[in-house]
């Protein structure tokens, strides 16, 4: 019985962490249906506003440019600057707020 439970508790666990599949929509306009094939969730990209990104380009100016030379925006890609950021941030003191900020400010600029 053990063994039974065991067994169809890890099929739920690996069955819970799966990738899901968003449901296919049906739509109906007059006469005509369309039916949107299931998709895997899209990742979304947030667009941070004018105030927040100058917000996050003094402060890198500020906080990162007191230590070291800076690094222009577009010499790294987003994906590399977030490790870049996180590890920096405790060096210069940046509050959870500034580092948001400064993020999105090298994030706007970052190359593609």
């Amino acid at each position: 019985m053990k063994k039974f439970f065991l067994a169809g508790f890890i099929v739920l666990a690996i069955g819970a962490c799966s990738k899901k599949l968003t449901p296919a929509k049906t739509t109906s306009t007059d006469s005509n249906t369309t039916t949107i094939p299931a998709t895997r969730s899209v990742e979304t990209k947030t667009v941070a506003s004018a105030e927040v990104i100058a917000a996050g380009k003094t402060t890198y100016e500020a906080k990162c440019g007191r230590c070291h030379a800076l690094h222009a925006a577009d010499e790294y890609t987003a994906e590399k600057w977030v490790p870049l950021v996180d590890a920096m941030a405790p060096k210069a003191n940046l509050s959870e707020t500034e580092k948001t900020n400064v993020l999105a400010y090298v994030k706007a600029g970052a190359k593609q």
